[in-house]
């Protein structure tokens, strides 16, 4: 739909740039690497957050003549970050979770104590993987990344710090609980890091459902208590934390235990997962999963790309206008050998679990050659960490599978007449041999 151009007074149409924005992207190349981040997570946020996925998952059953649902797909991949997680910090020592089969192994053989570690770790780590994909799939993930500290620090358990100058913006410490007992030791254990100087007034806290107010409670209870015993130092500690302490409500008893549950029944079946195999990825295939995504780069999100960044909109209407654009042509491949596309490098390609990509349609692909000249574009995202590659659509692939295997068939099919003869004619020679025939 044409729209009327404030800068140079023309009505562009969606395939069209303003000049203004060609001479910008030219003189400045970085402006495209800039776009195509902002475009990535822009898509993330709104594939994760939309039912998208679930419209992906239509054209798959429509192929395959299946019922399937992309329902669950987060979940698998947030395990499997649970389980790598186990395995960097608080197992990376005994290698217990270096692979499903020694996890497995280690948990048949646990003794009653090593099985309420396991219980108490996948909690924890659960919760701090919660957090972590929280904070990537926010619009300030774009300015900030996030990362978890394991045993690094004591008292808190993540760190956010700006991309730009590689300053702290904020500690957190994670906490996870299956009941209201639980929840109180998690307030126990905030105050103790607080008077113990491991956790700052101005830090944060992520917990589940009840922690704010149950905190607050003992805030003021305590501050009563360090005044009434002469400790002022801890009073004001506490009185600091009242007024700055940020907290997150993530999860709630009930989804705690869920998911101890499903974690631990994983564990126990050798699935417990660290990367995702080709074997489970095949599976998830069969299952309409998402392991990988592709949304469009459109002359569009460009477009708005550039108005945001001369100050034309805001933050917050680019993010939306170039989120729902890249959902015009999104699809969803079930393991990333089913479709080429290029992936960014680092932490920005890999919000929410998935590797996400960003291919090029015609429309684009003729713009930038304009622009950059031919194929100038690609080298400028090959410098940038992107690896490159021209994304096939999901049905496309699907269709060659089916048509592959069909061929695979007919070939076995082919193989057990070829074997049956053989079969026969090995019989007949015997028989020859011995003098029968």
């Amino acid at each position: 739909m044409p729209s009327y151009c404030k800068r140079c007074k023309e009505l562009h149409s969606d395939h069209q740039l303003c000049p203004f924005h060609i001479k910008e992207l030219k003189e400045n190349q970085q402006l495209l690497i800039e776009c195509a981040n902002f475009t990535s997570v822009a898509g993330q946020y709104h594939l994760v957050t939309s039912q998208t996925l679930d419209t992906c998952s239509q054209g798959i059953n429509r192929l395959a003549g299946t019922n399937l649902s992309i329902e669950g797909t987060h979940q698998y991949m947030r395990d499997i970050q649970v389980f790598k997680q186990l395995n960097l910090d608080p197992y990376s020592r005994s290698g217990a979770f270096s692979s499903a089969q020694r996890a497995k192994s280690y948990y048949d053989l646990a003794t009653e104590g090593q099985l309420g570690m396991i219980k108490k770790k996948v909690n924890g780590t659960g919760q701090e993987i919660d957090w972590l994909r929280w904070k990537q799939g926010k619009l300030s993930s774009l300015f900030s990344k996030s990362e978890l500290l394991g045993g690094n620090a004591e008292g808190v358990d993540g760190e956010t710090i700006n991309r730009l100058t590689g300053n702290t913006i904020s500690r957190t410490t994670v906490k996870a609980a299956e009941s209201t007992k639980g929840l109180g030791t998690n307030v126990s254990d905030v105050l103790k890091a607080l008077k113990g100087g491991t956790l700052d007034p101005k830090d944060a806290v992520a917990g589940i459902d009840g922690t704010k107010d149950a905190i607050h409670k003992a805030l003021n209870k305590n501050v009563d208590k360090a005044l009434q015993s002469g400790d002022y130092s801890y009073a004001d500690k506490l009185k600091q934390a009242k007024e700055h302490l940020p907290i997150k409500e993530l999860n709630h008893t009930d989804g705690v235990k869920q998911s101890t549950k499903r974690l631990t029944n994983k564990i126990a079946g050798g699935k417990a997962y660290s990367t995702v195999t080709l074997k489970e990825a095949a599976k998830k295939t069969a299952q309409g999963a998402v392991i990988g995504a592709a949304v469009g780069l459109t002359v569009s999100s460009i477009s708005n790309y550039m108005k945001f960044k001369n100050g034309e909109i805001s933050e917050e209407e680019a993010f939306r206008e170039v989120g729902q654009e890249t959902l015009k042509g999104a699809f969803v491949g079930g393991s990333m050998a089913a479709v080429s596309i290029f992936i960014p490098g680092g932490t920005i390609g890999f919000v929410a679990g998935m590797g996400i990509g960003i291919y090029f349609n015609k429309t684009v692909t003729n713009m930038l050659d304009e622009v950059f000249g031919k194929g100038a574009y690609a080298e400028i995202l090959h410098a940038s960490g992107y690896v490159y590659g021209m994304a096939e659509s999901l049905e496309d692939s699907l269709k060659k599978i089916q048509k592959d295997e069909q061929n695979l068939q007919a070939n076995i099919g082919t193989i057990k007449v070829k074997s049956k003869q053989i079969d026969q004619n090995m019989e007949e020679f015997d028989l020859f041999m011995k003098g029968t025939i």
